[in-house]
């Protein structure tokens, strides 16, 4: 008799156990598909500007393009 109350138990921790992988498993798929329709719904970056060397502008204090010197 101790054997089949220890299978019940077993098996309802286990019931339980696949309960509640079903739960993470569902809130997992859910958060997966807000994120993808989350990108999809944003607009392309366009990549950044490659603007070569940088020189320093002392004047304005910012650094602009190296210009090209003629020579």
């Amino acid at each position: 008799m101790p054997q089949i109350v220890a299978a019940v138990l077993i098996g309802a921790g286990i019931a339980a156990g696949v309960k509640w992988l079903a739960k993470e498993v569902a809130k997992a798929a859910n958060v997966t598909r807000v994120a993808a329709e989350d990108l999809k719904r944003r607009k392309p970056v366009a990549a950044p500007l490659d603007l070569g060397m940088l020189e320093y502008d002392a004047k304005s204090g910012v650094y602009r393009p190296l210009r090209k010197r003629a020579g």
